[in-house]
């Protein structure tokens, strides 16, 4: 005769039942992570006027041959929130220059800047918060926008090189 055992204690005490609950509970754990994950920064490269957006870069890539034409240059050295522009080729007037340092993936994340032309160095300085730690795309240009000049910079670079080739 064969006996069958009979279990007497409450569910909860059993393994059987917590091990069946794991992948439904793990399941709904990673989609809460997913969602948040999803939701967390919008995305910056879609862009809205797709159409407008592609004519534009005609006119952005006759700034950039311009600056080409004048010989245009430089070099942007970072020493810790001062950032100092050194110019070559065509000799600049003393006005303000645009500096915009784009996050490559992440539009809230862009800063733009005024670089003043400091006499004593003959060069432009301005002053950037704290940036994370990324690959950053740097566009100088003019306050009436006649030449861009573009450049990269890598994590933790203290000399960046600007030009009319990026």
């Amino acid at each position: 005769m064969r006996y069958v055992r009979e279990d007497t204690g409450p569910w909860y005490r059993q393994p059987w039942p917590w091990l069946l609950m794991i992948p439904p509970v793990t399941a709904v754990i990673v989609g809460m992570v997913l969602l948040r994950a999803a939701t967390w920064e919008p995305d910056g490269l879609v862009v809205a006027d797709y159409y407008q957006e592609g004519r534009a870069i005609n006119e952005v890539l006759e700034r950039e041959r311009f600056a080409a034409r004048l010989g245009l240059g430089g070099e942007i050295e970072r020493n810790g929130e001062t950032l100092v522009l050194r110019m070559e080729g065509t000799p600049l007037p003393p006005a303000p220059l645009t500096l915009r340092l784009l996050h490559p993936t992440r539009a809230n994340k862009d800063e733009e800047l005024t670089l003043t032309h400091d006499e004593a160095l003959n060069a432009w300085r301005g002053r950037v918060a704290r940036l994370p730690d990324a690959r950053w795309h740097v566009h100088l240009e003019p306050e009436d926008r006649s030449w861009r000049l573009r450049g990269r910079m890598e994590p933790g670079a203290l000399i960046v090189r600007v030009s009319a080739e990026g």
